[in-house]
């Protein structure tokens, strides 16, 4: 851990002579010393005789696959949050482009997120409404947020569920992972069931806007999902809240197909 801590520091202090980089040499360099450092990155670079996306990694090929296609490759831009990366690829016809990916640093490290599906001794499972800022809009979802360094999943989410609903959870089950969006990052989010004992009051960040916090029942859920609204009033107003998590969605699928086992 003190290796990869050390690696990552260094590599923002390399970057801080470029703090806004363009094209060329200096791109793809910073690119290969990240992925020297971090592996993971491109741990698998696939084989594009296989049907794959490969990822080309050797120097010379790359800048003669940027040179003509006119687009930058290696490492774009960054801040502390996340990086974007744009990787030379040989695609399965064999023509040679770039692929462009979103790395959200923390995941160098550990987990990237993770999420929870609190349920109360009434079968009510709880959800947040609140306003995600990339939408633009209301939305309904489970509760769910990042791992801090260190931590490991388990106690990520009992945190993340106390902060943004006020509930201690326990009895964790791991219902599966699922990556929020496999054409943009390699994000992987863990999903448990918790049963909720215990309720408090929540503890939210700045940042978020968690509006209040809702029981809805299984049935509730679905209807909800088909329509693809909630209607909920918020501050006095009623709305039709956008009812679209895939985390829940597949939370619940996934409850449903090991109901003989969480239970």
């Amino acid at each position: 851990m003190m290796r990869s801590l050390l690696s990552l520091l260094l590599f923002t202090l390399t970057l801080q002579n470029y703090p806004c980089l363009q094209s060329g040499e200096i791109s793809r360099k910073q690119y290969l010393d990240l992925i020297q450092s971090y592996p993971q990155l491109a741990s698998y670079p696939g084989n594009y005789t296989k049907g794959e996306i490969q990822i080309v990694l050797d120097p010379h090929e790359m800048a003669s696959i940027e040179n003509n296609l006119g687009r930058d490759v290696g490492l774009i831009q960054r801040d502390k949050y996340w990086l974007w990366i744009n990787d030379a690829c040989i695609f399965p016809n064999g023509t040679q482009g770039i692929y462009g990916r979103i790395v959200w640093v923390n995941t160098l490290e550990a987990r990237s997120g993770v999420a929870v599906m609190p349920v109360t001794k009434e079968g009510k499972i709880i959800l947040n409404c609140n306003f995600r800022h990339a939408t633009r809009s209301w939305e309904i979802e489970l509760p769910r947020g990042g791992v801090n360094s260190g931590e490991d999943v388990e106690s990520a989410a009992k945190r993340e569920t106390m902060e943004e609903t006020g509930m201690i959870v326990s009895d964790l089950v791991l219902l599966g992972e699922i990556p929020p969006d496999t054409g943009l990052t390699g994000t992987v989010v863990p999903i448990f069931l918790a049963k909720v004992t215990e309720t408090l009051a929540p503890e939210r960040e700045d940042s978020e806007a968690i509006e209040e916090n809702l029981a809805l029942s299984l049935t509730e859920i679905k209807q909800a999902f088909l329509q693809g609204f909630y209607e909920h009033c918020i501050r006095g107003v009623k709305q039709k809240v956008s009812f679209r998590d895939p985390f829940l969605a597949y939370a619940i699928l996934m409850y449903e197909l090991k109901q003989h086992i969480v239970e």
